[in-house]
C-alpha cells in the first residue's frame, strides 16, 4: 500500500479533491479559509474620529465666513432715492431721541427702525443691516419677528457722531434710512435727510441665517466667569444688546447674532472697547448683556455675562 502525504477534502467552490492544509484551490484559485475581518485598535479610529470632527467644524466655519464676508451676491451699494429733511430737537441735556411716533408724521407706513449711532463707513447697505438690531431679531427669531416700537437716542452736543437710521415697513424690508451726521439748523434744531428707497435684504437674512447657523456655537463655548475676567487676558470687548433676561444665554437672544456679525465682520477692531470700560456699557436694571472678551490681538478668548451691577449668574 503506498503511503499518501497528507489526506485530501473536496473544493467547497468546485469539488477538485485539495490536500488538507491547501489555502486556496490549484483548479479555481478560490481561497478556501474564511476571513476574518480585521478589527481596528479602538485608539486608532477614536483618533480618526476625532480629526473628522475637526474638520467638519472648520468647514462649517469657512462655510460661515464665505457665506459673511465672500458672497457672490453683488454689493447692494447705497439705495438711491428721494430725501425728506427731518427735524429732530434735543432736550435741555443735548438729548436727541428719535421715535416711531415722530418718524411717522414723515413715513405713515412704517412699521419699525433701528436707530444707533455707527463708526462704520460703508458704501453698501448691507453692512449697516447686519450691524444693527432688526438683522439681530430676524435671525434670532428664524424670521418670524423684526423690531416694531424701537427708539434711539444720541447725544447732539457731541462733534462727530455719525449716525444710523433704518426705517422699515416690512420685515425683511427697507424704506428709507439716514447714514452720516445730523446737521443743525437752529439752536437745539437738527437736520437729517433721510432717503427713501426700495430695497428687500430677504437674500441677506437668510444668507446670515445661514452662515450663524454653521458656526456661532464655536465661538459662544466658552464661558468665562466676572470674577476671571481680570486674569483671562482680555484687552478688549464686543458689547451685546440689552435683551438677555437672566443669567444664562438663550439661544433666541437677539444679541448673540449681534455679537457673532460684529466678531466677524472685516474690521471687528472698530466696534472694540477698552476692557477698562466694561462698566460703562452695563445693561439697565432688570436685564443682562452679553459681552465677547478678547485678547490685545483682538483674538476671541470667550464670552460673559452681567446684569445691571456687574454681576455674573
Amino acid at each position: 500500500m503506498k503511503g499518501t502525504s497528507s489526506m485530501e477534502h473536496n473544493c467547497p467552490h468546485c469539488g477538485a479533491p485539495l490536500p488538507e492544509d491547501a489555502s486556496f484551490c490549484p483548479r479555481c484559485t478560490q481561497s478556501i479559509r474564511d476571513r476574518q475581518p480585521v478589527k481596528i485598535p479602538s485608539h486608532l479610529w477614536r483618533k480618526g474620529l476625532k480629526w473628522a470632527l475637526v474638520l467638519v467644524l472648520i468647514l462649517a466655519v469657512a462655510g460661515g465666513l464665505y457665506a459673511r464676508f465672500g458672497r457672490e451676491t453683488p454689493s447692494a451699494g447705497l439705495p438711491a432715492g428721494d430725501t425728506t429733511a427731518v427735524i429732530l430737537e434735543e432736550d435741555e441735556s443735548g438729548m436727541v431721541t428719535v421715535t416711531p411716533d415722530l418718524l411717522r408724521e414723515y413715513f405713515p407706513l412704517l412699521a419699525g427702525l433701528n436707530f444707533s449711532t455707527t463708526s462704520t463707513t460703508s458704501d453698501d447697505i448691507d453692512d449697516y443691516l447686519m450691524e444693527n438690531f432688526q438683522l439681530a431679531n430676524l435671525v434670532a427669531s428664524r424670521g418670524a419677528a423684526g423690531t416694531d416700537e424701537e427708539r434711539g437716542r444720541f447725544y447732539a452736543r457731541s462733534s462727530g457722531t455719525r449716525i444710523c437710521l433704518l426705517l422699515f415697513d416690512r420685515n425683511t424690508h427697507l424704506m428709507g434710512y439716514f447714514i452720516g451726521e445730523p446737521v443743525q439748523i437752529e439752536e437745539r434744531k437738527w437736520q437729517i435727510d433721510v432717503v427713501s428707497c426700495d430695497y428687500d435684504f430677504t437674500e441677506l437674512y437668510e444668507e446670515q441665517l445661514a452662515a450663524f447657523e454653521g458656526s456661532w456655537e464655536a465661538d459662544f463655548s466658552t464661558y468665562i466667569p466676572p470674577e476671571e475676567i481680570e486674569s483671562s487676558g482680555a484687552v478688549w470687548f464686543l458689547s451685546g444688546y440689552d435683551t438677555g433676561k437672566g443669567p444664562v444665554l438663550r439661544e433666541d437672544d437677539a444679541q448673540i447674532y449681534h455679537l457673532w456679525a460684529l466678531l466677524h465682520s472685516p474690521e471687528p477692531e472698530r466696534q472694540c472697547r477698552e476692557i477698562e470700560r466694561l462698566e460703562e456699557f452695563l445693561p439697565r436694571e432688570g436685564r443682562w448683556r452679553c459681552y465677547l472678551l478678547l485678547d490685545k490681538d483682538y483674538n476671541l478668548l470667550g464670552y460673559t455675562m452681567l446684569d445691571y451691577q456687574g454681576n455674573g449668574g
